[in-house]
């Protein structure tokens, strides 16, 4: 398979996409040659993937790393962003993206450091483990046991509040956090929010084409740049290949991942905490995600859903010069700076 997203903007999404992020596509990206995913590869680059588009972040007061217990007691890497001001401070807990088979603690350091900043919050971010080396759904199970140590030892290990917890990601990320939410509820867990940002939903496994699967913006973002439904295959085969082929070990991985495939299963959406989802307008995933916020209002949630034009899957990283900074003020109120990039106007969902 040819690496896709490498290759010139696809004209049929071309007019979708604002100048501005065309411009800065072309001059870092598009020219760059056509060739295999090699995924060992790939891992050593995807931190510094959309770079081209990302802005100076501010100084946190002091940033560390640690360890927590992951699923099964498995310690997994942490790594902790402290403010400025006294604690104990509200707790965010950052889960990065990377379609669950690439990304590290340096994938969303400067969204972590934006927030801890701007929030005036201590950010947690979980370096989960990945498949295909573990098997899916991993990323949650370790990530969902993180949060759980953070809420019961977090006070003591890290001087947070533990009645303060945010939860957040991007792609991959946002897919854990929204699980983690629904977990949380059942386990007596408090949530103050949950926000995140072009969020995996659906199962695409079970579509062999775009044009199979029942959200408008996989036909039309098809050909998206920077992630489209090649690329999202790719992610998808990897996951699943995570999975033993045959035995009882494929029977209880299989039913481990239960209505994880596709979020919109889950068995209640009643109670869960207020949620802020972020959209892409040029994202095949634009259309699950919003479908996944309308089922929350649905059953009586607090959501916020904004989806932003002219912008491409990973947005949240663009935040140079122009780009919009869609960096969330979090702690004893929720704001959002305004709703702009590159000089076109988001539509609010609500």
């Amino acid at each position: 398979m040819s690496h896709e997203a490498l290759n010139p903007i696809h004209p049929s999404v071309l007019p979708e996409l604002d100048p501005v992020f065309v411009q800065l596509y072309n001059e870092h990206v598009a020219n760059t040659p056509a060739g295999p995913i090699d995924h060992a590869l790939l891992r050593t680059k995807y931190s510094v993937l959309y770079s081209y588009g990302t802005g100076p972040a501010p100084d946190c007061a002091r940033v560390y790393d640690a360890e927590v217990p992951g699923h099964n007691g498995d310690m997994i890497p942490v790594r902790v962003y402290e403010p400025a001001s006294p604690g104990p401070w509200p707790v965010h807990i950052d889960f990065h993206g990377g379609g669950w088979g690439l990304g590290d603690l340096d994938t969303e350091s400067h969204i972590c450091k934006h927030i801890c900043v701007k929030a005036d919050v201590c950010v947690i971010d979980v370096d989960y483990r990945l498949v295909p080396e573990h098997a899916f759904p991993i990323g949650i199970q370790d990530s969902f046991a993180a949060l759980q140590h953070i809420h019961a030892k977090g006070a003591q290990q890290f001087k947070i509040d533990p009645t303060r917890i945010s939860l957040g990601g991007v792609s991959a990320g946002g897919n854990i956090a929204l699980v983690c939410a629904h977990l949380a509820r059942d386990t007596n867990i408090p949530l103050k929010l949950v926000a995140v940002g072009t969020p995996t939903v659906d199962d695409i496994s079970k579509y062999k084409t775009a044009s199979e699967a029942p959200w408008p913006s996989m036909q039309a973002m098809e050909h998206a740049p920077t992630l489209n439904w090649a690329r999202l295959k790719w992610f998808d085969n990897l996951k699943w290949q995570s999975i033993a082929p045959t035995g009882p070990e494929r029977a209880s991985q299989i039913a481990a991942v239960s209505w994880y495939a596709n979020i919109l299963d889950a068995p209640n959406f009643e109670g869960l905490p207020t949620t802020l989802i972020y959209t892409a307008g040029c994202d095949p995933l634009r259309d699950e995600g919003e479908a996944y916020a309308k089922k929350l209002i649905a059953n009586g949630n607090e959501v916020i859903q904004k989806r932003f034009a002219g912008v491409p899957h990973p947005f949240m990283h663009m935040d140079k010069g122009v780009l919009f900074r869609p960096w969330l003020v979090m702690g004893k109120k929720l704001t959002s700076f305004p709703p702009q990039i590159c000089g076109k106007q988001s539509s609010l969902l609500i």
